[in-house]
């Protein structure tokens, strides 16, 4: 607030009449005069005294009005400064592009340019006129994925002048291009690292303290869809760096990005496309209208295009193959024809959505419950094979878009939906174990009627184009589209009637039991109930008949029924009730001694056959016999008499079989004794002329070997004799050989006692004077030699003789006075 120095007689202060105004350097403000309205702006340094007719005002820029300032402070307003690299937006310039003068007050200029706008370079500090608004902008500096969009809203002016643009290698250079009102403008960061907009073009800003833009940077595997104006679009793939022309616009994601990713296909999965518009790729045109089928077979990664239109079912873009295991299959309807194929695994069949459409089969509540007796899984589920059910359970769901976060959330099982990932340039390593891709395959429903034939059971499959087969299991039965079973109606209880049926599609034909009631009457009018189990079964061999008879078991029992009645009125109660189980199997059974439709030559077996159906009676047990009271209490008491007698007859046929018997064993053991005693003398003959004979072999071959042994000593003596004589011989031979050794021995000593006298004889001859002379110099020289090492050390001691004249000197009147000159002259 003001500072008061007056008041008035209550107390309040009030304004003096005049009021110093100061303002520092770098300062102005604008001055309302209130008898003429006129606004004057004061540029610092500055100092004046406000009269009771002035008073400072601030210029407000929101409703473009001037507003009284009452505190001076508040009315100082700073100069617009914009440094290097900055630029001043101008609003209402002045004419000839002047600005208030420093220092003193300056009158509203007359050639303001009201609605124009002016862009000034920095570095530039001025002060505004009344009127003039300013806004300080920096110089915008772009990095490569990085671009401005700006406007051109002053042609002329655009054109005549040239803003400061960088380009990426950092040079400056200046813009010249030729414009147009409204012209929109992308500055791309890969050409231009800074830019300063000309007079005439602005930068529209983001928001109100951004002005630069993000480009998209795509990877490998990414594209963006730009949206242009007029409803065309563009999809670019990376890697790139995306700029949008100025009418364009990056169209989002879910999830608020601009990056999808590609939709990446394999050979078990696909995309279902329509050409909205008409293009040739590879040399093949596409017509609009035209619906393709891209599998990984054609193109492993697939990136839209602007012709195409992706089709989608229930949100989801990509169409995968169906797993079918071994022993499964799926409905296939051709959409054009609406022909139906069953497709059996194992295989990962992927349908084409053009032509081909999975259908499920909806069986009836009769159908599950003869089909899976007892499953009541088959049934509810069949029930809910409807639309109605479909539509309650989408309202459970909470509508379309639970149902599409539902498919978004089930571990991203269609690509296309996910729209873009986001993409994670690091490494990022867990210290958990992860475990590998598992999945769950459910096809207990959702694939091919599927009919498990047991052991020993078979069904007829039958189809609307009227084919048909027996299948026998163990086996499974994928059932065709059309194809159905045949139903069989079996009757119940006993005796077998039609009033209580049983339906089924499943045939025993291997140890099928059948149990019935039979009432018959006898010869002698008496009522008998046989109560019986049959054991059936079905004749391979007759494979195609065995469900030409709806109720085979009431078709058989009344068969049985009547030949078995027939049979009765042949015997009457006595021997019926005697034999019942031989007669009964003789008529069910067909043996020998019937042969009317026996049918044995014609099956191989025994036992009763139905030609119509194959079926054949191999046994048959009689589990009961049942008459009348009366006649019941007859037989028994019949029957406990002849139980009676037949026991006393048997126990006396068993006392005479003991005597005879008992007589027998008597004989039989006393034909044994004697037997025993005659083996036992001809055991002991036998055992005397065996020990006879040994001894009579003993006693010879004793005797032989006395006459070996005296035969032996004999040829001793004649060895003995022979080597005696060849001792001697040898003895001769050696005396000998010694004898003529020594000769031997001798001659030599004398012929070498003869060679060595002679050879003395011939040296003492050869012995001359010379040969006596030169041994006897050989002598002395040696001699000499040995005297003259002798005497060296003397004649060294002696000083001034040698050695030969010491050795003279001192041989002298020895024998070998005269050695030195004898050696002398044998040396001349």
């Amino acid at each position: 607030m003001g500072r008061y120095d007056e008041y008035e007689n209550d107390g309040r202060a009030v304004a003096p009449r005049q009021r110093d105004f100061v303002l520092n350097m770098n300062e102005f403000a604008h001055i309302l005069s209130k008898t003429d309205g006129n606004i004057k702006c004061a540029v610092g340094p500055f100092q004046t005294s406000l009269s009771q007719q002035e008073t400072p005002v601030i210029f407000n820029t929101v409703n473009k009005r001037f507003e009284e300032c009452g505190d001076y402070d508040k009315a100082k307003q700073l100069f617009i400064s914009a440094p290097e690299g900055w630029y001043v937006v101008l609003k209402n310039p002045t004419a000839d592009g002047q600005h208030p003068q420093a220092g003193r007050p300056n009158q509203s200029p007359s050639n303001l340019e009201i609605g124009k706008k002016v862009n000034i370079f920095g570095p530039e500090s001025f002060a505004l006129y009344p009127g003039q608004m300013a806004k300080v902008i920096q110089g915008h500096r772009l990095r490569s994925n990085q671009y401005l969009l700006a406007r051109v809203y002053d042609a002329d002016a655009a054109n005549k002048n040239e803003g400061v643009v960088t380009d990426t290698d950092g040079k400056e250079q200046k813009t010249s291009n030729k414009f147009f009102p409204g012209q929109m403008l992308v500055i791309e960061g890969t050409k231009v690292s800074f830019y300063i907009p000309p007079t005439g073009i602005e930068v529209i800003p983001v928001d109100e303290k951004n002005y630069i833009r993000d480009a998209v940077t795509l990877e490998r595997l990414e594209y963006c869809i730009l949206k242009d104006e007029n409803g065309n679009k563009r999809y670019l793939h990376g890697p790139d760096v995306v700029f949008p022309k100025p009418t364009e616009t990056f169209v989002k994601t879910s999830h608020g990005g601009y990056c999808f990713r590609a939709i990446e296909l394999s050979k078990i999965s696909g995309i279902y496309v329509k050409v909205i518009a008409e293009y040739t790729e590879n040399g093949v045109t596409h017509p609009i209208g035209e619906e393709l089928f891209i599998t990984g077979n054609e193109q492993m990664i697939y990136y839209p295009r602007p012709e195409h239109a992706i089709i989608s079912y229930d949100g989801k873009h990509m169409h995968h193959a169906i797993a079918i295991p071994e022993g499964e299959g799926r409905y296939v309807m051709n959409r054009e024809t609406g022909e139906i194929k069953t497709v059996v695994g194992p295989k990962m069949y992927l349908p084409d959505p053009r032509k081909e459409v999975v259908v499920k089969r909806k069986l009836t509540s009769k159908e599950c419950q003869l089909w899976y007796p007892g499953n009541v899984d088959a049934i509810e589920y069949n029930k809910s094979l409807n639309e109605k059910s479909l539509e309650k359970n989408i309202k459970k769901l909470g509508g379309v878009s639970d149902i599409k976060n539902l498919i978004f959330n089930s571990a991203f099982s269609d690509v296309a939906s996910m729209d873009c990932l986001e993409s994670n340039a690091g490494i990022s390593r867990g210290t958990s174990y992860t475990k590998p891709r598992t999945i769950t395959i459910d096809n207990r429903f959702d694939g091919v009627i599927t009919i498990d034939v047991w052991t020993g059971y078979a069904i007829n499959v039958t189809s609307k184009s009227g084919t048909r087969e027996v299948v026998v299991g163990p086996k499974t039965k994928l059932l065709n589209y059309d194809e159905t079973l045949e139903v069989l109606e079996l009757s119940t209880g006993r005796p077998k009637t039609t009033d209580n049926l049983i339906k089924t599609v499943f045939l025993r034909v291997e140890n099928n039991k059948i149990s019935d009631l039979i009432n018959v009457q006898t010869k002698d009018f008496v009522n008998v109930q046989i109560k019986v189990s049959y054991c059936v079964d079905f004749l391979e061999k007759y494979k195609d008949k065995w469900f030409s008879v709806e109720n085979y078991v009431k078709y058989m029992c009344d068969r049985q029924r009547s030949l078995l009645k027939r049979e009765a009125k042949k015997y009457n109660i006595e021997d019926f009730y005697t034999n019942a189980s031989d007669i009964v199997r003789k008529v069910c059974l067909a043996l020998p001694n019937e042969n009317e439709e026996r049918g044995e030559s014609e099956v191989g077996r025994e036992g009763r056959f139905f030609k119509e159906n194959g079926m054949l009676v191999h046994d048959v047990e009689v589990l009961s016999i049942a008459v009348e009271p009366n006649v019941a209490d007859i037989l028994n008491e019949h029957q406990g008499e002849m139980i009676r007698k037949c026991l006393e007859l048997s126990d006396a046929t068993r006392k005479m079989e003991v005597v005879t018997k008992l007589a027998a064993f008597e004989k039989e053991e006393a034909k044994i004794r004697y037997d025993n005693q005659i083996h036992k003398l001809e055991l002991k003959k036998t055992l005397e002329m065996e020990e006879l004979k040994a001894k009579e072999e003993l006693d010879k071959k004793e005797r032989e070997q006395l006459e070996a042994k005296k035969q032996a000593e004999c040829d001793m003596q004649t060895l003995i004799d022979a080597i005696t004589e060849a001792k001697l011989e040898r003895t001769k031979k050696e005396d000998a050989t010694q004898l003529e050794y020594e000769k031997a021995k001798a001659n030599i000593e004398k012929a070498k006692q003869e060679a060595y006298a002679e050879t003395v004889s011939k040296i003492v001859t050869a012995i001359g004077p010379d040969l006596v002379a030169a041994l006897t110099s050989t002598s002395n020289a040696s001699m000499l030699e040995t005297v003259t090492k002798s005497m060296a050390p003397y004649a060294i001691a002696r000083g001034n003789e040698s050695v030969a004249e010491v050795t003279d000197r001192l041989l002298r009147g020895t024998n070998l006075e005269k050695l030195i000159e004898n050696l002398g002259k044998v040396k001349e």
